[in-house]
């Protein structure tokens, strides 16, 4: 039985061939993803060059700062940037989008900034064609132009009949006309993952997340292939067989995603970034404010700190205590900021759930999801840079005020300069690309859908293959 679906499968082929117009539809895709594929690799390029770049020289400012006094080092800053994983280039997710660099300085919590999508001309802001666009939205359509009419014109010209009188399983037939389809995108999804393997073989969680995403690419094309070969077997006529595809394609591959995002938006919105500032800033105000000097919980600090070295003075104390005064202002601003921050990342989290709930209706969403999380340009992932470039900040920070606590003299704090020593031994974390179980949920929801988008055609073909 193998051999006579190989041979179905290949009649299929010299069909195909024969047809011209197919060929041609097939090199033009392949034209498509090659153009895809270079114009990926040189933005990924470019990207990772302009890290390097400003990781290294802010490296070097950092390094190469004079003696200074702790809080105007505080102020000065530090840069912290996104790593990216070679992965990129085939789905570089929300990368230019969320942005890429993050400042990091005293009494703020910055979000990630200089993303290519808002600093682009009107001409370049659009979407740039990427191998994962290609798989998502143009391998299905023109599959769909290409087979349409597999079956279909079997059945008007009486092939299908012919075989199936002559003991031919119907079951047979849909199996080498799927495979026919299947077999020559499956090795073009195969040649992505050795191309992508051969020039990124050093990178770090490199074949775990590559087999994660050729495994979600090759049953979402694995699907659709089902879904035309279904459909035309269905249809008695050509072009009923190409409207009704084009219109699942449509709904399937732009509407549905775009209106699940859309209404996600709307249900669960999210503040703008100034809002969210300006509540933090009204909230310190009513927990504590370390400018004013009536301010009843830094009048209890103060006094805390004067019965915790016995003394009756700030003068007396035996450390700086605008230093301490620093520190505890620090720890106010940063709880504030960071509760801002879990607000914000909560309503995503709803929104991020309002979609999965209905990912059902469309596995290019579901494929979508898969391939951001292996490229490590989804939304887990930038929240985990962002988590660790906080925890780097406040390390940073603390750091700098308990030098300025302990090392600059209270009674001539403004004119103490401090070694350029200390600068070169803070704490400066690296920022590491955490490991596929942050997107867990995502991963998961994402291969249930494709699953059940190849078992309900499988099912719907293997009834329908029992007719003519």
């Amino acid at each position: 039985m193998t051999s006579l679906i190989w041979k179905i499968a290949c009649n299929e082929w010299r069909r195909l061939w024969h047809a011209r117009v197919p060929v041609l539809l097939l090199m033009v895709l392949v034209t498509l993803w090659a153009i895809a594929v270079l114009a990926a690799h040189h933005h990924w390029q470019d990207h990772a060059r302009t890290v390097d770049e400003v990781t290294a020289r802010s490296q070097h400012d950092w390094q190469s700062q004079p003696d200074r006094h702790p809080h105007r080092v505080s102020h000065y800053g530090d840069f912290v940037a996104k790593p990216v994983h070679p992965l990129s280039v085939i789905e570089p997710g929300i990368l230019d989008q969320s942005g890429h660099l993050v400042y990091l300085e005293a009494h703020r919590l910055n979000s990630a900034n200089f993303n290519p999508a808002t600093e682009a001309t009107t001409l370049g802001r659009f979407s740039l064609m990427t191998p994962a666009m290609i798989v998502q939205w143009w391998m299905p359509l023109f599959l769909i132009m290409i087979a349409y009419a597999t079956v279909t014109a079997d059945k008007i010209t009486g092939i299908l009949s012919f075989m199936r009188g002559n003991g031919t399983p119907g079951w047979a037939i849909a199996a080498g006309k799927w495979l026919a389809l299947f077999l020559p995108l499956l090795l073009l999804l195969c040649l992505q993952a050795l191309l992508t393997l051969a020039w990124s073989w050093h990178s770090e969680q490199l074949s775990v997340r590559l087999s994660i995403m050729l495994l979600a690419q090759s049953l979402y094309i694995a699907s659709w292939c089902l879904l035309v070969v279904t459909v035309s077997w269905f249809s008695r006529q050509l072009h009923g067989a190409l409207l009704t595809l084009l219109l699942l394609w449509v709904c399937v591959c732009i509407i549905f995603p775009r209106g699940l995002a859309n209404l996600a938006q709307i249900n669960h919105p999210t503040q703008p970034r100034a809002e969210a500032e300006y509540h933090a800033e009204a909230k310190l105000k009513t927990i504590g404010d370390s400018h004013n000097p009536d301010d009843p919980h830094f009048l209890a600090f103060k006094q805390g700190i004067l019965n915790k070295y016995q003394v009756s003075r700030i003068e007396d104390l035996p450390v700086n205590y605008q230093g301490l005064l620093m520190q505890e202002g620090e720890r106010l601003t940063t709880a504030v900021y960071r509760e801002q921050q879990a607000l914000h990342d909560a309503q995503l989290a709803k929104q991020n759930e309002s979609i999965r709930r209905w990912l059902w209706f469309t596995p290019a969403l579901a494929l979508q999801y898969i391939q951001m999380a292996g490229s490590g340009n989804d939304l887990p992932h930038h929240q985990d840079f962002i988590r660790q470039s906080e925890v780097r900040r406040y390390q940073l920070i603390q750091y700098l005020n308990r030098i300025h606590t302990f090392k600059v003299q209270q009674h001539d704090d403004k004119n103490t300069r401090v070694s350029a020593d200390f600068w070169k031994k803070a704490p400066r974390p690296p920022i590491t690309l955490p490991s596929l179980s942050v997107s867990q949920t995502s991963i998961l929801a994402g291969f249930l859908v494709l699953f059940g988008w190849l078992l309900l055609p499988g099912i719907l073909l293997f009834k329908v293959s029992h007719r003519l």
